[in-house]
């Protein structure tokens, strides 16, 4: 099943159903099956999201995908989006990373807030008077569907909902000048600096979180390509650290870590500029596209 949010011409955001085949999708309303948004949904538990699981091929769909606003499947979670960095092996060694000879044994937090959310289709503003190198870093979400602390490892695909393309933005001499800031959650929190989408595809459709593959271009140039099973930290073990003392919450939106290929760390580096578009592309997520502008 694949879940998205509309925003309609007066603004208001409604939840629906991605149905058909890829490139095709129609959308049938949220509320042909009871629910007004996606985390009303999420919020439902379990026996409620079989229950959508079993009739979604059925609904009727009343809009193309391709011809509605999206905004990010989870417009305003509750809290923070949370992330991991430095969590592929390539893209920890792709770097200069001043004290640190090797990655971290558990995995690196911070988060984003929701403002810098937006959905596929749109336009990420480069407010110039921030930064000058916005970078691209392609990543999978994982989206919880259960309240959970201190997760076993064991159990945590238990706890996922489903699974999101997304990119972690970021403004890289707010982020890494260690003579300046080097604030990560600064250079990662800009307004629209968190594309996600189009859908979030429930975990019954992910046949193994392990083979998700992603490739991300910039103007139709491939700059990343990469598989989940290539994390140094996995799914469970992430999950299983960042509930340690503290409740995941149904809805919470959590970033896997990106790959190698990032432009920062190109020779010579390179960033993203007026009306450069971005898509990345997934055999098990969809396509999320984005595009970046400057006034």
């Amino acid at each position: 099943m694949k879940l998205v949010t509309m925003v309609t011409e007066d603004g208001q955001l409604v939840g629906g159903v991605a149905v058909g085949d890829e490139g095709d999708e129609g959308i049938a309303p949220l509320t042909d099956v009871g629910f007004e948004t996606v985390q009303e949904l999420i919020d439902g538990g379990p026996a409620e999201w079989q229950r959508v699981e079993d009739v979604a091929p059925g609904l009727s769909p009343q809009w193309k995908l391709d011809e509605v606003v999206l905004a990010a499947p989870i417009p305003r979670p509750s809290r923070n989006v949370f992330a991991v960095g430095a969590n592929y092996r390539e893209h920890w060694d792709e770097g200069v990373r001043p004290g640190d000879s090797d990655a971290p044994d558990d995995p690196l937090f911070f988060t984003k807030p929701w403002t810098s959310l937006t959905g596929h289709g749109s336009d990420v503003f480069l407010d110039r008077k921030a930064t000058n190198t916005v970078d691209w870093e392609a990543e999978v979400g994982i989206i919880i569907g259960r309240r959970g602390r201190n997760i076993d490892p064991a159990d945590a695909y238990d706890y996922v909902f489903g699974y999101v393309l997304s990119n972690d933005l970021s403004a890289r001499e707010l982020q890494l000048d260690y003579k300046v800031y080097a604030q990560w959650f600064k250079g990662k929190s800009l307004d629209g600096f968190c594309p996600i989408g189009p859908y979030i595809v429930t975990a019954p459709d992910v046949a193994d979180p392990e083979d998700i593959q992603v490739e991300l271009t910039v103007n139709g140039v491939q700059k990343q390509k990469f598989v989940t099973s290539s994390m140094i930290h996995d799914i469970p073990a992430v999950l299983a650290r960042l509930s340690l003392g503290m409740d995941l919450l149904p809805g919470d939106i959590v970033l896997t870590g990106t790959a190698s290929g990032v432009g920062h760390w190109r020779k010579p580096p390179e960033f993203l500029g007026h009306d450069d578009v971005v898509e990345m592309t997934s055999n098990v997520l969809g396509t999320l596209r984005f595009r970046t502008v400057e006034h």
